[in-house]
């Protein structure tokens, strides 16, 4: 492996490769939305793409990971190193099947980019994560909290927040990767962790107009700062 890419790839989760679009994208192939939602937390996916290893270091990679805090199911972590051996690794992939009509999905498969750092009902890992839940209805019902989820989302954030009391200075990543329609699925999931009564939900056309004005995840937080939150 390149000693370039090695060591942000070892420190964990305390390093966020912000991922934009126009990078490369992962093969297409099963595992792929896994390693999508369990991987580019902290690294940058097109980084990624271009790397190809021996399933033995990928697998070396993953226990590392693990030590760093990626908390993984036997189940995805197999399918992870599958994945990354076969698409990613130093043999070629195995030739295209036809691709099936894409499935619908849904906010909660959408969250799946999510519960990796905010849990899976949006408990949070406290100290390094904050919860959504408990926290969602606060966030929404303060005046500006509507755009400014909708930007973090999309955008990421990177600054000190108080959540519930707990102080968090982790990176977040932006999402801008998913669809406008993904991104308002997603939004519209994490107000099942809490919203204020006759909240509207969030549209595709709300998330493509906000597109136009791209913020770094620091002015997402400076953004943040005004919202007077309790």
């Amino acid at each position: 492996m390149r000693k370039s890419w090695l060591l942000p790839f070892s420190i964990g989760l305390g390093l966020v490769g912000y991922l934009a679009l126009g990078q490369p994208t992962l093969p297409e192939g099963p595992g792929k939305e896994l390693v999508l939602a369990k991987c580019q937390t902290c690294h940058d996916i097109g980084l990624v793409a271009r790397e190809r290893l021996s399933r033995e270091r990928w697998d070396a990679i993953l226990d590392e990971m693990a030590l760093q805090g990626l908390k993984l199911t036997p189940e995805e972590r197999s399918a992870i190193l599958d994945y990354l051996a076969t698409y990613l690794g130093t043999t070629p992939p195995p030739p295209q099947a036809l691709a099936a009509p894409e499935e619908q999905k849904t906010g909660a498969q959408v969250y799946a980019n999510c519960q990796g750092c905010h849990g899976p009902q949006g408990e949070g890992n406290p100290p390094l994560f904050p919860p959504l839940r408990g926290h969602m209805a606060k966030l929404l019902g303060a005046e500006g909290g509507r755009n400014y989820l909708l930007l973090v989302v999309l955008y990421g954030l990177q600054g000190e927040v108080r959540v519930e009391g707990q102080v968090y200075n982790q990176v977040m990543p932006g999402f801008a990767w998913l669809s406008d329609g993904e991104l308002a699925l997603v939004l519209n999931h994490l107000l099942t962790f809490g919203a204020p009564p006759g909240f509207r939900p969030y549209t595709p056309e709300e998330v493509k107009a906000a597109r136009t004005t791209p913020l770094t995840p620091e002015a997402v937080h400076a953004l943040r700062q005004g919202l007077r939150l309790p």
